[in-house]
């Protein structure tokens, strides 16, 4: 699908830099035609810059080995974490067991969790740690391990081992750094895609958060399949041959309304 190609297009450009028309078209088995036009759409977006026989990354341009700092992240596409996090708040029952994990989409999220009654929550940021212990009444478990100081949330085997202290949790509740559908989700970093996957093993629901800009990022690890999702919960500017591919493997797909949709 062109979505998840041009993902992977935008992954070869960060670790090569630069690029050949012919090299795209061998390794995409996609005709020259189809190459120019991803490559003028990729430079529309500011990811390259055409050259003669190919493109460049533009110098400009941030490798994504790394994701950014989590302070500037939660004020990227908020409104849409917004939007989608209260249509996750909706797919929440009261008195039930969610764990949470650290992104910015799932901190708006835990703003709206006073709404409910009787959760038992667990989680690795501090930061949703915060706002739910000091504007809820709801069970908080904070999951131990090492501390990531820039992200303020902890990983590693010991946060593993802390889950093992749960038999069961209704809903693993996450977002995602980086979501190509033939793949799942992915992060970027491995200790915290092992403890996501501790979480989903324990699940007896996945409910993801990802707003628009995830489906063209294919980190590194993988944490889950597609075909092992329940919900996905997006918003409008979420590539539509990737919410219909979700859908045909089964995967409940919500698009969460923006305020010009809801307007009267």
């Amino acid at each position: 699908m062109k979505q998840d190609r041009l993902g992977q297009m935008k992954q070869l450009y960060y670790e090569k830099k630069n690029i050949s028309n012919k090299e795209l078209c061998e390794t995409f088995s996609i005709s020259l035609e189809t190459v120019r036009r991803d490559l003028k759409q990729l430079e529309q977006e500011g990811i390259v810059k055409r050259v003669y026989g190919g493109a460049v990354l533009r110098p400009d341009n941030d490798s994504p080995a790394d994701m950014e700092p989590w302070n500037v992240r939660s004020v990227q596409n908020q409104r849409e974490k917004a939007q989608i996090a209260v249509e996750m708040l909706h797919r929440i029952p009261d008195s039930c067991t969610i764990a949470l994990d650290s992104g910015t989409s799932i901190f708006e999220l835990a703003k709206l969790l006073n709404q409910k009654e009787d959760l038992t929550i667990i989680t690795n940021s501090i930061h949703i740690a915060l706002e739910i212990s000091t504007r809820t009444n709801h069970t908080l478990y904070f999951i131990g391990g090492a501390m990531k100081k820039d992200e303020l949330i902890t990983t590693g085997m010991l946060s593993v081992d802390f889950l093992n202290c749960f038999s069961r949790i209704d809903l693993a509740i996450v977002s995602t750094d980086g979501f190509n559908v033939n793949e799942g989700l992915t992060d970027f970093n491995i200790e915290m895609g092992m403890l996501k996957r501790s979480i989903f093993e324990k699940a007896s629901k996945i409910l993801v958060a990802a707003d628009y800009s995830k489906f063209s990022i294919n980190a590194l690890y993988k944490t889950c399949s597609s075909e092992a999702l329940d919900l996905v919960i997006t918003d409008s500017k979420a590539p539509a041959e990737s919410i219909e591919y979700l859908r045909s493997a089964g995967v409940d797909v919500v698009i969460a309304s923006s305020d010009e949709e809801t307007a009267p």
